[in-house]
């Protein structure tokens, strides 16, 4: 019973970090929010697209923000395709570049590769400081891309992105935690910011 109740003190302990680091993330978070949305947006507007690159947990991240801005964030608003590239994703190109190359500059390649000016960089780490990330918002911005950072306060990617979200933990799970709210939140702005009320479900659903 005694050890039933230092689990259950952990969970609520889990939850209420997050909970706590989600209600204050909009006095300061808001203002970046908007901003790196309306990147996005207004690149999509007229042509160009979304590139995301992170490790580990955030690579995952990028998968999953690249598969909401293509396929769809809400069944409640039928929507054209958005273009966004998760960089963490060809097994094949990470793995032979890697092996030939290096780390540092894995998602910095693929920059050359696919980025053109006028796209959007959008580099995730839980860090604040991944080299790898750091080298791609450096070379998108030499590129003529625009560049959001998503990490930790403090962290020193922020201070190399045009735009920089932060959230206020030490602690990655929360971070990761926090991120992915953030993250939903963007892609529906977006949404909101190139579409409003005038995409309508299907067969007037």
């Amino acid at each position: 019973m005694i050890a039933d109740e230092r689990y259950g003190s952990m969970v609520r302990e889990a939850f209420q970090k997050t909970a706590n680091i989600l209600h204050d993330f909009p006095g300061r978070g808001t203002e970046p929010l908007l901003g790196a949305a309306r990147l996005i947006a207004d690149s999509m507007e007229v042509g160009g697209k979304l590139l995301l690159c992170g490790n580990g947990g955030s690579a995952a991240d990028c998968q999953h923000l690249a598969a909401e801005f293509v396929c769809r964030l809400s069944p409640m608003r039928y929507r054209r395709a958005l273009p966004a590239i998760a960089l963490t994703t060809d097994t094949s190109f990470l793995t032979a570049f890697c092996n030939d190359y290096g780390f540092k500059d894995i998602f910095l390649r693929q920059i050359q590769a696919l980025g053109r000016p006028g796209d959007v960089l959008m580099g995730i780490s839980t860090s604040g400081k991944s080299e790898n990330v750091a080298e791609a918002i450096m070379g998108a911005n030499m590129m003529g891309l625009s560049t959001i950072a998503l990490t930790r306060n403090g962290g020193a990617i922020g201070t190399l992105a045009d735009v920089s979200i932060e959230v206020g933990s030490d602690e990655t799970a929360i971070l990761q935690n926090v991120h992915l709210a953030v993250e939903h939140v963007l892609c529906a702005l977006v949404e909101e910011m190139l579409f409003g009320r005038n995409e309508a479900l299907p067969n007037g659903e």
